[in-house]
């Protein structure tokens, strides 16, 4: 076969244009039955338009009429052919299709070990775990020294947290291969089992083998803190900073910064002197001083969380769950106009993410779709609302004391479908006492949500709850009060916007645990970080038809700052922008500008850099095209702008 033939059925096959690669191969093949590689490629386009019967019987077919005695060296030519293929999907994170040809290469050579292990990637990569977890311990039994299949296992298990499972698979991988990574990472599965001085000899060993990894060192000296061993671990925290010096000093100079815009917390300003004192010169003494202020303040809890746990708590907490709204409107035999659905539920196609990492973030890792719920919005008759003070725990509650599941999130936030979502879990089902309940005579309609007071949560979960309000059918003047909180400039502004009178507005913050007459509860839009196309359509067309003053020209590559945040700041952000602005990109903080200037630069820019954070949340006003680099750190992937 001819190198521009080949080229054009790559081209065809790479477009997903199966019928006619087909009609191609087959007009070739009728034309000459004697080259075994057109077989090979009409194989593979009926396998990827998802006749598997048909492929294996063109596979056949060209190893019986050719040659029949070379079945043998057909086959191995197969199984090369599509090997290098799955290969390549498996490169461009076309995880789908490469799980495809893999398996059919394994009923073709059973004992095909590479294969069988890229297969397990593919499959992690897609959140089926169990599934690679199986094929990876097959590879084991194949080939016993194989470290990396180990390390796979390891690397999902410790994901996982099923930190038992990571040591048992760590373990071997160490003893056959000495890596500094697995060293470390047995280490850090050891913390978790509390099994402290195992976990010491590892770091100790993940350093032997890599003097200049500096988590190893701070890790270490973190438990030798735990265990009261302060000079041992002042020295290992000492170490840390010689090995990687550049983040200590860039840590204190954005502090520095954090200090003259009156956004210190304690807790920065105990990491801040506590590194300072290690750079220094200072006495044992002295250093250990800052050690203790810092570990007080690590330890040191909300003070508003502190106030909660210890008021006196009379009111029951629920006893029981619905999962599902509907459920419990039908059990009652209630109206219909106390369910009234809006969305049906709907399903997202996932594109895995470019990353500059081989494989896939477990961040990331939810196959080719994800299931979102309907929206809809419920009347409750007498129900209660509850929000704990961090707000990361709200519950809807009925007036038989019912927690009504799927509108009750709360923190830790699980992807759709994920067991531990299931209200069975719901902490108040487990509390015993809430507080008071605070009786309101009316109707409130329930807006607060988790974490009101960030931008992506009030974005994206909070405005597009009012849509559901106003698509419910439901006066909105016969509505008393809005539940919602109104603090900060982007929420008084949207708010004012979407038409919410602040006369009606009663804060979550001072109100955390209500009954309400006639309770109002939109639905979240989808889940919690999950949103369907509906929300994005609805912020598009609210915040972006709006007139806005221009107060620069227009620029098309942006670079948004975290400068002046607590949280997730490049440390060495000097040097990110001074490489950045040889390629055109501007440095830009959001914090601010209103909510439509924010939506109308956004939907200029053509390329956005941006660490992860709530700056992102302007993507939706983006044209389709515009391309977006993430800056995610190792320990903290989330996939929400995804």
């Amino acid at each position: 076969m001819n190198t521009p033939k080949l080229k054009e059925v790559g081209e065809l096959l790479a477009q997903s244009h199966y019928s006619e690669a087909i009609a191609l191969l087959t007009d070739w093949i009728d034309t000459d039955r004697a080259i075994a590689s057109n077989y090979w490629y009409l194989g593979l386009a009926w396998l990827l338009q998802g006749d598997e019967s048909q492929a294996q019987a063109i596979w056949l077919t060209a190893m019986m009429e050719i040659n029949p005695e070379l079945t043998e060296q057909y086959t191995v030519e197969l199984v090369e052919f599509l090997a290098i293929t799955a290969n390549k999907y498996l490169e461009s994170r076309q995880l789908q299709l490469a799980e495809l040809i893999y398996w059919q290469i394994i009923e073709l050579d059973p004992q095909r070990v590479e294969e069988r292990y890229n297969l397990g990637k593919a499959l992690a990569q897609q959140g089926k775990f169990d599934e690679a977890i199986a094929c990876w311990e097959l590879v084991i039994s194949l080939q016993p020294d194989l470290v990396g299949a180990y390390q796979q296992i390891g690397a999902v298990f410790q994901k996982l947290d099923n930190f038992s499972g990571a040591i048992a698979h760590y373990s071997p991988a160490l003893a056959i291969q000495p890596d500094f990574e697995i060293a470390y990472n047995l280490g850090l599965c050891l913390i978790q089992q509390e099994k402290l001085e195992e976990a010491i000899a590892y770091f100790k060993e993940a350093i032997q083998l890599q003097p200049n990894y500096s988590p190893a060192y701070s890790d270490l000296g973190y438990v030798l803190l735990q265990q009261g061993k302060l000079e041992e671990a002042i020295a290992y925290f000492q170490q840390a900073i010689l090995v990687n010096p550049g983040f200590a000093e860039s840590y204190c100079n954005w502090v520095d910064r954090l200090v003259n815009l009156g956004k210190l917390s304690p807790e920065l300003q105990a990491n801040y002197w506590l590194l300072k004192s290690l750079k220094s010169q200072l006495t044992l003494a002295e250093i250990v001083s800052h050690f203790q202020e810092f570990v007080r303040q690590k330890r040191s809890c909300d003070p508003k969380e502190e106030l909660e746990k210890k008021s006196l708590f009379t009111t029951d907490s629920p006893h029981d769950f619905d999962e599902f709204t509907s459920d419990w409107v039908l059990a009652n035999n209630l109206d219909s106009s106390n369910y009234i659905n809006i969305y049906p539920a709907n399903t997202i196609t996932l594109t895995p993410p470019l990353s500059l990492e081989k494989d896939i973030d477990f961040a990331f890792r939810f196959g080719s779709q994800i299931e979102l719920p309907a929206s809809f919005v419920a009347l409750v008759p007498n129900g209660r609302y509850w929000l704990n003070h961090s707000e990361t725990s709200s519950a809807v509650i009925t007036k038989d004391n019912q927690l009504l599941g799927d509108l009750s999130p709360e923190f830790p936030i699980f992807s759709p479908g994920h067991p531990d979502n299931h209200p069975s879990k719901h902490s108040l089902l487990s509390a015993g006492k809430l507080p008071p309940i605070q009786q309101i005579d009316g109707t409130v309609a329930i807006l607060a949500g988790l974490f009101n007071d960030v931008y992506f949560h009030w974005m994206f979960e909070i405005l597009p709850r009012i849509e559901l309000l106003k698509l419910s059918g439901i006066e909105i003047d016969s509505i008393d009060w809005f539940l919602v909180s109104d603090r900060l400039p982007f929420q008084r502004e949207t708010l004012e916007i979407l038409g919410i009178s602040p006369s009606k507005m009663i804060a979550p913050s001072a109100y955390h645990h209500i009954q309400a007459t006639r309770l109002i509860v939109p639905s979240f839009p989808g889940t919690i970080a999950w949103m369907p196309k509906w929300v994005c359509d609805f912020l598009r067309e609210k915040f972006l038809s709006l007139p806005v003053q221009k107060t620069s020209a227009e620029i098309e590559r942006l670079y948004i700052s975290r400068q002046d945040t607590s949280n997730r700041r490049i440390i060495n952000e000097a040097e990110v922008l001074n490489l950045l602005k040889k390629f055109g990109f501007e440095s830009i903080t959001l914090e601010s500008m209103s909510v439509t200037e924010q939506a109308s630069l956004l939907a200029n820019a053509k390329i956005v850099v941006s660490a992860h954070g709530s700056g992102l949340t302007n993507l939706v006003f983006c044209h389709s095209q515009t391309k977006v680099i993430e800056i995610i750190s190792p320990n903290y992937a989330y996939h929400c702008y995804w």
